[in-house]
């Protein structure tokens, strides 16, 4: 009889091992919400991911933080960048800082599930030191680059401060520099994707993590560097350098088709969640400007607004209703996500919402009411969403606070733009997903669908008058029907503002300080063969000292403080009252037991 218990009970962990599913997680760097074609766009193509879009759940409330690091931290931990320090502006090549190596990260969560857990492209969350590579941090294996963008075909990384330049290669297998390879880092990337996913012992579950340097600007000064051959697809772009972004977007576009037929080639893509996602909006102007396009959303990355914030993001696995997905989505919950649709849970508290359930099914109640977009106290502006409303304060008036994009909309002639349904239906995941599953795409229901996703109609022109935040007044607007974020409603909503500015100086409250980005000149990679290696032991001291926190950057208001009164007031008549009910309860209960009342 125990034999057979034994049997039984291994029999049921194997097959709960069986069932899990791989997870392939795909990330493009800096990319626009324009700059994908299921959002309405005829101008850059993205035939693959739009099919995964039609035939899965695009995220239309997706929120990211502003720049690479904060978004990438809050991915890895489940927790918002200012609880981290790694918020604000993301870390300089030359910089010590990273996540905390106390904290825990997804692919350890998923490692201990047991998950085989790949890591191919870019790191961007700390390099200066052992703890924070990610071959430390749950990463079985590492191909990539560790610092913010490299050179795509001489993977370099320059580093320019007041102090000096540095420069040297950022590429490696695992810790060991690639230094045989002269193609484009795209091509690369999809082709060690695609050689993981060849190799990959199928008993084990996967977890493949790909994150592209594409649409970023070149590391080493050289900003635009798409393959060539992907030039001739985008001919028709009018404008010469968004043409050559439109090239980067095609090669990346390209690269998932390649991955989806991996993975239909080893007989896994039905036991496969696939996930893409821009780690923030475009830098349309500004100093890593790659003429991406956020429109019609207003700003642009490194700024709050919706254009730096709400990025592109789909959802894909042959189990899950194809719809379009409207519940508020936060990049911190793709830990609970992910630990959960591979069997586990998070105990340990985090800031990210478990969202599994509701991808599964379209009518469970939406997990997350409320967003913390993003905290930068040295740059001294907030950003917060709660419910139907966002709030911003703090002074703006130095970032980018317009619409950008219109002007590089223009196309040479319009007969030579491709027709999208032909290229829709060409597509390689297109023939994957029908030839592999059965997947037919209906053209005419992908048109319906982005007619739907196409927000661009509700662009009205230029504002002139819109809110742009001070240190004496903020901006709030009703998202939910204002995304274009052009009626500020903070003198007409006091009770709202009063609410959520209180709510935002908690936050600022609980930040971690960071110091101003500094260059350590010990991380020189002519030190170490101009290689971009960790140039310090994990216990040695920093050059930086602890910073202090910066003051709220809004003014108190007398009917934030009444506000606050009236709610501790509430509160603490609320905790008198349940003391005193729970206090007669035992007395009642003692008086019972003394005199043995029934």
């Amino acid at each position: 009889m125990l034999f057979w218990n034994c049997f039984f009970i291994l029999f049921i962990v194997a097959k709960a091992q069986f069932l899990k599913s791989n997870i392939v997680f795909i990330v493009a760097d800096d990319l626009g919400w324009d700059d994908v074609s299921f959002h309405g766009s005829d101008q850059i193509l993205t035939p693959n991911l739009d099919t995964m879009a039609y035939q899965g759940c695009p995220l239309q409330q997706y929120y990211t933080d502003v720049e690479g690091t904060p978004s990438r931290s809050a991915l890895f931990t489940g927790k918002y960048a200012m609880r981290l320090g790694t918020q604000g502006v993301s870390i300089k090549p030359s910089e010590d800082r990273g996540i905390p190596p106390t904290e825990r990260l997804l692919p350890d969560y998923l490692k201990e599930l047991g998950y085989a857990t790949h890591l191919i492209g870019k790191w961007g969350v700390g390099k200066s030191r052992a703890h924070y590579l990610p071959s430390n941090r749950g990463f079985d294996t590492f191909y990539g680059f560790l610092g913010d963008a490299v050179d795509y075909f001489t993977y370099n990384a320059i580093d320019k401060s007041d102090k000096a330049t540095f420069y040297g290669l950022d590429l490696f297998d695992d810790m060991d520099p690639v230094e045989d390879e002269s193609r484009h880092l795209t091509n690369i990337l999809t082709e060690k994707a695609v050689q993981v996913i060849r190799e990959h012992n199928t008993s084990t579950p996967l977890y493949l993590h790909i994150s592209h340097a594409a649409p970023h600007i070149g590391g080493a000064l050289t900003d635009l560097q798409p393959p060539l051959d992907s030039l001739k697809d985008n001919e028709y772009i009018a404008h010469p350098l968004r043409r050559l972004y439109a090239g980067l977007v095609t090669s990346l576009d390209k690269s998932i088709g390649n991955i989806i037929a991996a993975l239909a080639e080893r007989e896994i893509l039905q036991n496969t969640l696939v996930i893409f996602v821009s780690d923030n909006g475009a830098p349309t102007i500004g100093r890593s400007q790659n003429y991406g396009s956020n429109f019609p959303f207003r700003g642009t990355k490194s700024t709050p607004w919706e254009g730096g914030v709400r990025s592109v993001g789909v959802v894909w696995h042959a189990s899950i209703p194809a719809r379009r997905y409207n519940n508020l989505f936060h990049v911190t919950d793709w830990l609970p996500t992910l630990v959960s649709a591979a069997g586990g849970t998070v105990t340990n508290k985090i800031d990210g919402v478990n969202q599994w359930k509701n991808l599964i099914n379209d009518d469970a109640t939406p997990p997350r009411q409320e967003v913390l977009i993003s905290i930068d106290e040295l740059r001294g502006w907030a950003a917060l969403r709660e419910g139907d409303f966002k709030i911003v304060v703090g002074d703006l008036s130095q970032t980018f606070n317009r619409y950008y994009g219109m002007d590089l909309k223009q196309v040479k002639h319009a007969r030579m733009t491709p027709f999208y349904e032909d290229v829709l239906i060409d597509s390689e995941t297109g023939h994957v997903f029908k030839e592999t599953l059965n997947l037919i795409l209906d053209v005419d229901l992908a048109e319906i669908k982005r007619s739907d996703l196409n927000l661009t109609q509700l662009y009205q022109g230029v504002h002139r008058d819109i809110c742009i935040p001070s240190k004496a007044k903020g901006c709030l607007y009703n998202i939910t029907a204002d995304p274009l974020e052009t009626q500020d409603l903070w003198d007409d909503s006091p009770d709202i503002v009063r609410r959520l500015s209180l709510r935002l100086r908690s936050f600022w409250s609980d930040l971690k300080p960071r110091s101003p980005p500094l260059s350590d000149l010990r991380a020189d990679p002519s030190a170490r063969g101009f290689v971009w290696l960790p140039w310090l032991e994990n216990n040695s001291s920093s050059v930086t000292s602890t910073p202090s926190r910066p003051s709220f950057p809004l003014k108190v208001t007398s009917g934030e403080v009444k506000y606050l009164i009236n709610i501790n007031i509430n509160d603490l008549r609320t905790k008198v009252n349940s003391y005193i009910n729970r206090m007669g309860g035992a007395i009642i209960d003692s008086v019972e037991s003394l005199f043995s009342l029934s």
